[in-house]
């Protein structure tokens, strides 16, 4: 727009994504969440209390905070505050597993896919801004990412639900050695269970041989032959020492005997992952650590689930043996609660069912409250990030959940949720908060022009100013916020 010495009407019409714009240093301060019902899961209830977070960080919490001056306050009534829900079994932002390779011609000896514990998550995985979204909607803030598939799967990473999070942005890494029971297929040994076993076995020993050869030669070389590297039994060492958490995805009742057997055999710090008939091996997950999956079996699964766990006990009425199973399914929870089993609930990778699936164990008989300790506090714990996440205590990553009411209640809904302190509204929630002060750069035919863009919000209705060197101070009109969209129209003289 060109300056003219007579003053002349001018009408600009603007429209922005809120991720296409920055605030000002001085908008990039702290949150102050105020008004809101805070389920801190450490500390009990507080029925009416504030939230600071500063640099991602909650800084302060409780009844009788006081606001920052620099503080964006957002007054959050009648809703309810959670910790971030932590998922334990994810496979999001991975590339597809390659298939399996045979050893190749004289002088090529490849390893098969499925045996490589060796391989880090952290430098593989990317989410896409779909995985993201998917979590959030959920209350996932942070999930944990390893392969679905293998015998030795490699070693995981806990990453924030953030748009195109990567390792480098990774809570912590690695978390875990994860294990299975698949064959690497492909007609490549161990294609059999027995196969499996044996190789898996084998493996641990040789790693724990291994790092004694190592931790030997390192001490005084001098006169022994020094072993030859494999980065494979390497990277098994610490997992076969108990120095590193070993995850077995273990779903039917002899796959959890199996993984207990095996973490006893051979000392690890085991978690079973699955557990999907823990209520018949109680006495095997006595003492390790466990995660319930809810991925529970669709309609049209559930009768195969039942024939596979043998559960055919009510001959000619299909249906009513289905129902019998799918309550079976369901009480899991219950009845490992009610036998003393401490376990976290996980969405088994599917991010968008779980709180439908968690309102059905709850339902079945799990307490609320274990309900979202295991969806909170007790993941921390089995992911070794208690001191950071999985509950809202002072010091701790600003991971939360906004939602309408208790979020596990049948007519909650999710309406925001804070990652590393920074806000993201969900689908079907309420508007995205826009309020502030904004630096924006609109391109014209003059070239650049910087001004500075200032919001108070109601709803999904804007009012403001719109300032600038070359347009002076005007107030906008028609300013309207739609998901993540703002627009405006600003009349002013130039």
């Amino acid at each position: 727009m060109r300056r003219r010495s007579r003053p002349a009407l001018a009408l600009l019409a603007v429209g922005m994504a809120l991720t296409g714009a920055t605030r000002v240093p001085a908008q990039q301060g702290p949150w102050a969440l105020t008004n809101a019902r805070i389920e801190t899961v450490s500390r009990g209830l507080i029925e009416r209390g504030t939230i600071v977070i500063r640099d991602g960080l909650i800084t302060a919490v409780g009844a009788a905070v006081t606001v920052p001056p620099d503080a964006r306050v957002l007054d959050l009534s009648g809703r309810t505050v959670s910790p971030g829900l932590i998922d334990l079994i994810s496979s999001a932002g991975l590339p597809a597993i390659p298939p399996s390779t045979t050893p190749g011609g004289a002088g090529q000896a490849t390893s098969p896919s499925g045996l490589e514990p060796d391989n880090l998550v952290a430098e593989l995985v990317r989410l896409s801004p779909s995985d993201a979204r998917s979590l959030r909607g959920s209350g996932i803030t942070a999930v944990l990412v390893a392969r679905s598939r293998g015998l030795f799967r490699g070693q995981s990473a806990l990453l924030p639900a953030r748009d195109s999070a990567t390792g480098t942005s990774a809570i912590r890494s690695p978390v875990a050695q994860h294990v299975g029971y698949q064959g690497v297929g492909g007609g490549v040994y161990p294609g059999s269970l027995l196969g499996v076993i044996a190789t898996q076995r084998q493996m641990l020993f040789d790693a724990k041989r291994y790092g004694i050869l190592i931790d030997r030669w390192r001490s005084s070389p001098r006169g022994l032959t020094r072993p030859e590297h494999d980065a494979r039994l390497e990277a098994l060492v610490p997992a076969a020492r108990a120095q590193q958490p070993v995850f077995v995805d273990a779903r039917n009742e002899n796959e959890i005997r199996r993984a207990a057997r095996l973490g006893r055999e051979h000392g690890l710090k085991l978690t079973v992952v699955g557990a999907t008939e823990g209520w018949r091996a109680v006495d095997a997950l006595r003492g390790i650590g466990t995660v319930v999956s809810l991925d529970f079996p669709r309609a049209t699964e559930v009768t195969g689930w039942r024939f596979r766990a043998g559960l055919n006990r009510t001959p000619g009425d299909s249906a009513a043996a289905d129902r019998e199973a799918r309550k079976l399914i369901e009480g899991n929870a219950a009845a490992l609660h009610q036998a003393g089993i401490r376990f976290a609930l996980s969405s088994g990778g599917r991010p968008s069912e779980l709180l439908t699936n968690v309102r059905k164990v709850v339902s079945a008989g799990l307490p609320v409250r274990v309900a979202l300790e295991a969806l909170t506090q007790r993941p921390a714990e089995l992911a070794g990030v208690a001191d950071a996440l999985g509950t809202i205590e002072v010091g701790k990553i600003a991971n939360l959940v906004v939602s309408t009411g208790p979020l596990l209640a049948d007519s909650s809904r999710i309406s925001a949720v804070f990652v590393d302190g920074e806000q993201f509204q969900v689908a079907g929630g309420e508007p995205a908060s826009a309020a502030g002060t904004w630096s924006l750069t609109t391109n014209s035919p003059q070239g650049a022009m910087e001004s500075t863009l200032t919001l108070l919000q109601d709803g999904t209705s804007l009012t403001g100013t719109l300032a600038s060197d070359m347009m002076g101070s005007t107030p906008i009109r028609d300013g309207r916020i739609t998901g993540r969209r703002i627009s405006w129209v600003a009349c002013c003289r130039a």
